[in-house]
């Protein structure tokens, strides 16, 4: 009798250490994982960041001529904006002042920006 108690003790004092332990064990949350690497999402970097300068009025701009030929596209890149924005930025009055590289970056902006 006392080798069958000495038995059931021990082995009551055994499953209440391993269930226990788990429990109440310290350092084992980690926390948040950090977030994901981003990706290439495809965006040229720089052209989008000069166009979003231009955007923003950020990049001094001279007259350069014919303002038609550039009006039909920045006309389209107007209407493109969201009507919060559109009455914010003319890009119309930016018609001649923009060089080809800078008509391009802005494009890429606002098509990037506020959808195709």
């Amino acid at each position: 009798m006392n080798s069958t108690f000495t038995f059931l003790a021990a082995l009551t004092l055994g499953s209440i250490a391993l269930t226990a332990s788990p429990l109440h064990a310290s350092g084992t949350y980690r926390g948040p994982s950090p977030p994901p690497r981003a990706q290439d999402s495809g965006v040229n970097r720089a052209l989008y960041s000069y166009g979003q300068r231009i955007f923003a009025n950020k990049v001094p701009l001279e007259a350069r001529g014919n303002p038609e030929p550039q009006r039909a596209r920045l006309v389209l890149l107007q209407s493109q904006l969201p009507k919060r924005t559109a009455k914010k930025r003319d890009l119309v009055a930016l018609a001649g002042r923009l060089g080809p590289d800078q008509l391009q970056a802005l494009e890429y902006y606002v098509n990037q920006r506020f959808g195709k």
